[in-house]
């Protein structure tokens, strides 16, 4: 691989001055490995993802997964027909290698360990007197495990009268997997708050924390809310598994994507305000990291301000708000501005005050990026105006806003459509694709999800600029926006159609949750 054909001058620059840093430290990296960690090369393999039930069937370890192939390691090398059956349910070539029979075992009862027909069975035969701490930790490690195996963001214990549920939000949807007693639920809570170094005492205010847990070969993040409810104690932990999230600018608005090149313009300005919208849950952190991570972050001074910090990103100063101590984001703001800083990132703005330390930092010669949690781009603009902030700032500041939802990503399962309805509401000449449903999906027809966007820039010439802040000041935005660089969640849809991501009835349904009956 000749990594002068694959960087431009300025990535082996930043990767060369990178590796001189890691050698004065006392690590060894090569420029490889650095482009890599800056997203200058896609890295080609990602975490298989595959039902039990078909490595049980197969007897089979799926080990890695790139863009054609799953790689599998079995004790015997699967035969002419096996292999053909396998590989038109996985829709990939399989490249097979066999292993002693002693290794295979020891690594296929590791895997069994997280089989959910294993957890339910323990769950169930879960005695409150019987069952000691150890058992219980164990428990609690599979359904972790389990849950970041396949893609869970966020894992529910729910307090009933008589029970708790717990449940997985898979795709953006929740799902009840397991029914707790309510022994086992309170051990749960107690093992959570310990691991997360949360007050064991006290139940009757809500708490936050998190905790690290290895996870096969990787080290995984989760976040733990917990807050009283009627029946006991409510909780959700949040997984923060950076090798799922953690993504590039590119994997998020590839450039064949209508605004990719405004996009990489807009973002990477000397400075400006630019904020990513949306409810919780939505990937604005996700959208922001990405941003950050596509910097030159070895020339450029960035500090960000978060609770909690969810995502830890080299060569970038991050600041965790402690209310308890008096550093939440104001004052974290003004102690930023002291120290010379190129770029800030807000996690949210929250209130009248951190919208003013904000715009006033985006209009003194700094790149601002924040979120808010609005609907759309033009509701972000009016939350704004109605807290109160500059407007001539903001008009001459905002460089774009990207509001944001995440929708259901087709599994590469999906069938061709042959429905006139979808064709028609996205005036496409294409009939898009239906979901099916298959073992790596776990028959879903979906596998993770995508940007739906609603994105608005605006040009930095001042005859704009001047329009914008008039139409701001007598609250005539809508009327401005032709003269705005501008792309609707229906155009997002429209191509999340046409490039056979998502279906119909994912897209349409979202649309109407936002307004959208017809695009005429």
């Amino acid at each position: 691989m000749n990594i002068n054909k694959i960087l431009t001058p300025k990535q082996i620059e930043i990767c060369k001055e990178e590796k001189s840093y890691y050698q004065r430290i006392g690590i060894k990296k090569n420029i490889l490995q650095i482009a890599i960690e800056h997203n200058f090369i896609k890295k080609k393999e990602k975490k298989a993802q595959y039902s039990l039930e078909l490595l049980k069937k197969y007897e089979i370890i799926i080990i890695n997964e790139d863009e054609k192939n799953f790689y599998i390691e079995c004790k015997e090398l699967l035969g002419p027909n096996r292999l053909k059956e396998l590989e038109s349910q996985l829709h990939k070539k399989i490249i097979q290698t066999s292993i002693p029979v002693r290794e295979f075992n020891e690594k296929f009862d590791a895997i069994l360990s997280i089989d959910p027909d294993i957890i339910e069975k323990k769950i169930k035969q879960f005695n409150a007197f019987d069952s000691d701490d150890t058992e219980i930790l164990e428990l609690l490690r599979m359904i972790l495990k389990h849950a970041v195996r396949n893609n869970i963001s966020d894992i529910h214990i729910n307090a009933y009268e008589e029970f708790s549920w717990l449940r997985y939000r898979e795709n953006g949807k929740i799902n009840a997997k397991y029914l707790l007693n309510k022994d086992l639920a309170d051990r749960f809570s107690l093992i959570l708050k310990e691991k997360a170094r949360i007050d064991l005492i006290d139940v009757k205010s809500p708490k936050s924390g998190g905790f690290t847990e290895n996870i096969g070969i990787d080290n995984v993040d989760f976040r733990i809310e917990i807050a009283p409810s009627h029946f006991g104690e409510n909780i959700v932990i949040r997984i923060l598994d950076k090798s799922n999230n953690l993504k590039s600018l590119e994997q998020l608005f590839p450039k064949d994507h209508p605004m990719s090149e405004h996009i990489f313009r807009y973002i990477n300005q000397k400075n400006g305000f630019f904020l990513a919208v949306g409810p919780t849950g939505s990937g604005k952190t996700t959208t922001l990291n990405a941003i950050l991570t596509q910097r030159d972050r070895l020339h450029e001074v960035i500090y960000t301000i978060e609770d909690p910090i969810e995502y830890k990103i080299d060569f970038i100063t991050q600041y965790q708000v402690n209310e308890a101590v008096g550093f939440n984001f104001d004052t974290a703001m003004k102690s930023i501005m002291r120290q010379d800083p190129d770029v800030i990132v807000i996690g949210e703005m929250r209130d009248k005050l951190s919208i003013e330390i904000a715009l006033k930092a985006s209009h003194s010669g700094h790149m601002v990026y924040s979120t808010l949690h609005t609907t759309n781009s033009y509701m972000a603009l009016e939350r704004i105006r109605d807290e109160g902030g500059d407007l001539f700032i903001l008009a001459y500041s905002l460089s774009g806003v990207i509001a944001q939802r995440l929708v259901p990503k087709l599994c590469t399962c999906k069938t061709q459509s042959t429905d006139e309805i979808g064709k028609k509401y996205f005036k496409s000449d294409d009939f898009g694709f239906n979901k099916r449903g298959c073992i790596k999906c776990n028959f879903s027809g979906y596998n993770s999800r995508v940007l739906l966007t609603d994105i608005v820039f605006i040009p930095p010439d001042m005859k704009t600029r001047y329009t914008f802040y008039m139409a701001l000041k007598n609250s005539t935005v809508l009327q401005a926006w032709d003269q705005l660089i501008t792309f609707s969640y229906y155009q997002s849809a429209q191509y999340l159609y046409e490039q056979g991501l998502c279906d119909y009835e994912s897209l349409s349904s979202e649309l109407f949750s936002l307004g959208y009956v017809d695009e005429d």
